[in-house]
């Protein structure tokens, strides 16, 4: 006797292959039919021909410490979401240093202080999931900026021989507790930091356990070829496989998506693994102060801010940022403002300003009575430099290419957030909670670039792949029992910049590890998920 069969329904399986009429069987926490005949189940669910599919991956996402603060993890649940992959662009939670945790770009003030601080490495993270308990799945890279501000603070100089070294012990304990591999963010303090050979070093110290280098690029801008190239070269010296975080190519690259895959496709013609994902908002978010000039960050956020009260040095950021733009480094975004164009720059999630949460810097300069990019210092000053942005960078026709390589899946950059608790006030990118919809929505539905068969396969078996995750991402005997259950003709996503914070609507069911997450498009409070360590899919 099956736990569950779930009848008539539209399978979808994760191959890229047709959709195909018939029946799934769940024993445990495992896919033990499908197609006809399978058995009877103890609970049987018509599907009523609506598309069943492996639960989404989200191959990029940084729910690092949401997931500790709330493990529902309720806005990816209501996107079909059962796995994510965390510890992107370097920032994990671990290891963790004197300085506490790094929280990078992404940091919150309202999380840092909800934050109970009592682990030093993966495995104490780990455990601190396992108490919390997790409605998703998860699997950990260790970032590169964890790693360096653990062994050297805020330090912008080149590491000694014995920080090096230091920095290579950490990471292999990382790797023998779990992690994926090395992350990085090269466009943010102190990622930005580390030369070509560093970052090499430490992804040689993951090859043998398997290790993965996952990179934040140097640039996606005028030099992203550049970029991919030092990325690669990586991979080359470490000896393992290359993943590009968000590979979608910003101004003045626009348009250059054709030559990014090309280069990937020739990767694996010439036996390198290297693959990508793109985003696929138009628009994207990060921190307010990666905005600014590199050196105005070094040394941390009092000396940020220390600066920022100097006006010959606000107007010194201000020349450089109208004569260079983005290629000053830091985020992709700061063209935007050298262009003027500040009605597509919009202020994030913060603590002291969220009444203005969704405005333009065009707006707020307006309200202020001052230029826009003042209107940026006078808001890094009020939030402590601990504040996000939008802003609309991206072009749809170079994702649209970009997606349909076999080498390019596609990834939220988003976070698991609820609308209640103690997560509620964190007014995120609306990608948090309406990412794989709007994926749907606008990939499939609008402009046609994937079929929903291509597409989810792209959110299935191209991340399971990718990050070694064996048993998870396509509908077969013998696959964890990862499932969604979702008619594509109601599937919507309803965030916007406006209001972030709002579920998306559709999923009718959610399985994680054979058990409900989602019930008639509601969540059942179960919180089956599990840490997915390298290596092994039992913890």
């Amino acid at each position: 006797m099956l736990d569950l069969k779930i009848s008539n329904a539209r399978i979808i399986d994760g191959t890229g292959g047709p959709a195909r009429r018939g029946d799934i069987g769940v024993a445990g926490d495992v896919i033990a039919g499908v197609g006809e005949g399978v058995g009877p189940g103890r609970v049987e669910l018509d599907a009523g021909g609506m598309v069943v599919a492996p639960g989404f991956i989200d191959i990029h996402t940084h729910s690092d410490f949401t997931l500790l603060l709330d493990g529902r993890a309720a806005s990816a649940l209501y996107q079909g979401v059962s796995t994510q992959v965390n510890g992107n662009c370097g920032i994990s939670a671990f290891p963790v240093g004197s300085e506490g945790p790094y929280m990078g770009p992404l940091e919150s003030a309202r999380q840092r202080r909800a934050l109970a601080v009592d682990w030093d490495s993966a495995e104490g993270y780990f455990a601190a999931l396992k108490r919390g308990r997790l409605a998703i799945n998860s699997a950990f890279f260790t970032g590169h900026g964890a790693l360096r501000q653990a062994v050297m603070g805020q330090s912008s100089e080149a590491p000694t021989t014995g920080q090096m070294q230091a920095m290579k012990v950490l990471m292999a304990r990382q790797m023998e507790e779990g992690a994926l591999g090395l992350s990085t963010g090269l466009t943010y303090m102190p990622g930005s930091a580390a030369r070509t050979e560093e970052i090499a070093e430490l992804c040689q110290v993951t090859a043998p356990y398997g290790g993965i280098y996952a990179t934040h690029m140097r640039n996606y801008t005028a030099a992203i070829m550049e970029a991919l190239e030092e990325a690669a070269t990586i991979g080359r010296l470490a000896g393992v496989p290359v993943h590009i975080s968000h590979i979608t190519p910003c101004p003045p690259a626009t348009g250059s998506a054709a030559a990014l895959v090309e280069r990937l496709e020739r990767a694996q013609r010439e036996g390198q693994d290297l693959s990508a994902e793109t985003e696929f908002y138009a628009t994207g978010s990060t921190s307010l102060k990666s905005l600014l000039p590199p050196w105005a960050l070094a040394g941390g956020k009092g000396a940020l801010l220390e600066r920022l009260g100097r006006e010959e040095l606000r107007q010194r950021m201000w020349r450089e940022i109208q004569a260079h733009g983005s290629e000053l480094g830091g985020s992709t975004k700061t063209v935007l403002m050298q262009q003027g164009k500040w009605e597509l720059l919009w202020l994030g999630n913060c603590a002291h300003n969220s009444q203005h949460t969704g405005k333009t810097f065009a707006e707020l300069g307006r309200l202020r009575g001052a230029h826009p990019f003042w209107a940026v210092c006078e808001i890094l000053v009020e939030e402590g430099a601990v504040v996000s942005f939008y802003g609309q960078d991206k072009a749809e026709a170079d994702i649209d290419c970009l997606v349909q390589s076999p080498y390019c899946g596609v990834g939220s950059d988003g976070i698991a957030l609820a609308a209640d608790g103690v997560l509620a006030q964190e007014r995120e990118h609306p990608r948090c909670y309406g990412g794989m919809p709007y994926l749907l929505r606008t990939l499939v539905g609008e402009r046609r670039a994937l079929s929903l068969e291509q597409a989810v396969a792209k959110i299935t078996a191209f991340p399971a792949w990718r990050m070694g995750l064996g048993d998870r991402g396509l509908l077969q005997e013998g696959m964890r029992a990862d499932l969604v259950l979702f008619d594509p003709g109601t599937l919507r996503d309803q965030a916007t910049i406006d209001q972030p914070c709002a579920y998306a609507e559709g999923v009718r069911w959610l399985w994680v590890n054979g058990e409900a997450t989602v019930a008639q498009g509601r969540l059942t409070g179960a919180r089956p998920g599990r840490v997915l360590r390298r290596g092994s899919f039992l913890q």
